[in-house]
């Protein structure tokens, strides 16, 4: 007959070298971690917020964290912050919105959270100085560059041809050039606004915009 016997753990039984226990758990805790998700390295007029917020994720053992306070501490240029601390959400996100200071140059922002490796989690952006009177883009064969170009209110953009293909300046309402594979064009910009136009000949793939500010 097979006899069947129970123990019952009562405590830690010593051993040589090593205490042997019962219920323990030597599970490690899995690290909280801070980093950047997007807007970093964005440019702005100076003065003028950047058009993406701030966002980071807090995790642990690559879950969000939901609930934890992060810090935005302007650390150069100057600009602010909005909000100066926020919660993560449910997948651990947290953000802020970022106005630049009013000197053109470089600009900083810190987002921080007690305890958490990577932290502070730094973003930098470039304030721009005044957009000029007179800009210039280059028309290389099937691309605009710059695409996007600033202008000053009331100022001159002039467009020179660079490659070896036929191409045309083409916004939504004239002036607008001729196609041609060689030469340049101008357009004046009386008043402010974001002006998209492209070439007819390359459609929607070759395109540019003009801000004028």
């Amino acid at each position: 007959m097979r006899h069947s016997r129970s123990f019952r753990c009562v405590g830690s039984l010593p051993t040589v070298g090593f205490m042997v226990g019962c219920g323990g758990d030597t599970t490690e805790p899995e690290p909280l971690t801070l980093a950047p998700v997007s807007g970093n390295g964005q440019t702005a007029a100076q003065g003028q917020p950047v058009s993406d917020p701030l966002v980071v994720r807090v995790t642990e053992g690559g879950n969000g964290v939901a609930g934890r306070t992060v810090a935005w501490t302007v650390t150069a240029g100057a600009g602010s912050v909005s909000p100066t601390s926020s919660s993560t959400d449910a997948a651990g996100m947290a953000s802020t919105t970022w106005a630049l200071g009013a000197t053109a140059g470089a600009n900083g922002v810190e987002a921080s959270t007690s305890g958490a490796t990577g932290s502070p989690a730094t973003f930098t952006a470039t304030g721009l100085g005044p957009a000029p009177q007179q800009a210039a883009v280059s028309i290389a064969d099937n691309s605009f560059d710059p695409a996007s170009q600033r202008v000053a209110s009331g100022g001159t953009v002039t467009w020179t041809w660079t490659g070896n293909n036929m191409h045309d300046v083409t916004f939504n309402s004239g002036p607008n050039s001729a196609t041609q594979p060689t030469g340049t064009f101008s357009r004046d910009f009386p008043s402010a606004g974001s002006f998209n136009y492209l070439c007819t000949v390359h459609g929607s793939a070759m395109s540019g915009t003009i801000v004028v500010e």
